[in-house]
């Protein structure tokens, strides 16, 4: 049509959404979930920090701070999620948000994960930060 121009055409967005935490103690694997959180995110960026540490020192200590940026888990994330948790061996593991449902079902899960996995509020984050490196 005269007149009508093209759009220009993008390719997907692929936002970061696994930021790394920095300064933390030695042997601390720090991440902040941004944005919508999928299994990809976890197997991408999370799992290979996780065997590198567990090849490294033999025990894994995770911090996953899931704060106001969060905006929660894809459809169906949750649960494929607590499968590759359930088959990660923790010495400990900090999950920091304010979502209560998150930190109800870990408390929930609890049973099933390998080590000592607790969730924090956001506001106990330097608790959280203290504990998973104790």
């Amino acid at each position: 049509m005269p007149g009508s121009r093209a759009r220009p055409v993008r390719g997907p967005y692929h936002a970061r959404v696994i930021e790394p935490i920095e300064g933390l103690a030695d042997g601390v694997i720090g991440m902040r979930a941004v944005g919508t959180f999928s299994v990809d995110d976890y197997v991408a960026t999370i799992e290979p920090e996780v065997d590198r540490l567990e090849a490294e020192l033999g025990q894994l200590r995770l911090l996953l701070h899931l704060g106001p940026e969060f905006a929660g888990f894809g459809d169906g994330e949750w649960g494929e999620l607590t499968k590759e948790l359930r088959h990660t061996s923790f010495h400990r593991g900090a999950v920091v948000t304010d979502d209560s449902h998150i930190r109800t079902g870990l408390a929930v899960l609890r049973w099933a994960l390998h080590g000592d996995v607790r969730s924090f509020a956001n506001r106990d984050y330097d608790k959280a930060a203290a504990w998973v490196a104790s």
